[in-house]
């Protein structure tokens, strides 16, 4: 039987004129890396905040563990750990009384302190005010205090915001490592290979309502199923398009000179054949796999662009 450890039933929540979620429904499993999309504005924020019971629900229910948050109360969120979207702290303290703060908050020892920033890169800054750190340095003492008592949640709000490649790719290594040890990894991205390249899981939010929740793999494959000819072709590709499309073949998009097709892998010789035969010269051509940024496009329309929620309340 699937476990899961974060599940909403129903949940919506609406701000003044603005319906931000509209009754959706996740479904995360223990032990996942599950991952959390979509465009601008779609409502990811919103539905972590109802999640943690940082946001009160107009309606529905939220169940950590199998057990009903809003009657559990603070007890259906121990054990979990909390990046926002923008982390935030005291700016007086050091980066050391940071973490010494949230261990207290969350009732586990200060011995992990020194020991999170070290993982993190900031053990130098350690005495440091965290007034005086860059947006990268303040992201990275969030991501420390997260991972503060081993919470067997991650709960992480675009993680890599504000991180230089370097501390993102760290920050990758750090989930896969937290997972490993067990830890179910919750996280919202706008980089769709983010996704793709650590989730088994992901769902992808418009507008407020969930528009599919399933394996990233299945999601990669699109509304196809099939791989991607890009053909880049010398002159005008108009005729090679109708070859195309007269022969029956319709998922046709053409950037400039480069026209793009879904087909099974038995049908690219036809496709090369069409062209041919319609005096289109071909410079150069590839395959390439359904990727999950295809799926997104699909789904949600190409005039979507996939990021954070920055207008959301």
């Amino acid at each position: 039987m699937t476990e899961y450890v974060i599940q909403t039933k129903g949940l919506k929540k609406s701000f003044k004129n603005v319906q931000a979620v509209q009754g959706i429904d996740l479904n995360v499993e223990k032990g996942d890396i599950y991952g959390f999309l979509g465009p601008n504005g779609a409502g990811k924020t919103t539905t972590i905040k109802m999640i943690l019971d940082l946001t009160q629900p107009d309606s529905g229910d939220v169940f950590i563990n199998g057990r009903n948050s809003k009657e559990m109360g603070v007890l259906a969120r121990q054990g979990i750990g909390y990046l926002p979207e923008r982390a935030q702290f005291y700016q007086n303290l050091t980066a050391l009384q940071t973490m010494e703060f949230f261990a207290e908050l969350k009732g586990v020892g200060k011995e992990e302190c020194d020991e999170l920033l070290a993982k993190v890169g900031m053990d130098k800054w350690h005495d440091e005010k965290v007034g005086t750190f860059s947006k990268n340095m303040v992201q990275l003492v969030g991501v420390a205090q997260a991972l503060l008592g081993s919470p067997h949640l991650l709960i992480l709000d675009e993680p890599t915001s504000g991180l230089d490649p370097r501390w993102a790719r760290a920050l990758k290594d750090i989930i896969l490592e937290m997972n490993g040890k067990g830890t179910t990894v919750f996280f919202s991205s706008h980089l769709l290979f983010e996704v793709q390249e650590l989730c088994k899981h992901a769902a992808i939010l418009n507008r407020g309502q969930l528009i599919i929740e399933d394996t990233v793999t299945k999601m990669s494959e699109g509304l196809t199923g099939k791989p991607k000819l890009i053909i880049r072709v010398t002159g005008d590709p108009a005729p090679g398009v109708k070859a195309l499309t007269d022969a029956g073949i319709t998922d046709v998009q053409v950037h400039g000179q480069v026209i793009s097709v879904h087909v099974d892998a038995n049908q690219k010789s036809q496709v090369m054949k069409i062209l041919a035969l319609a005096n289109v010269d071909v410079e150069d051509f590839k395959t390439e796999d359904s990727s999950l940024e295809d799926a997104f496009i699909k789904y949600i329309g190409a005039d979507s662009t996939p990021g954070g929620d920055r207008n959301e309340a």
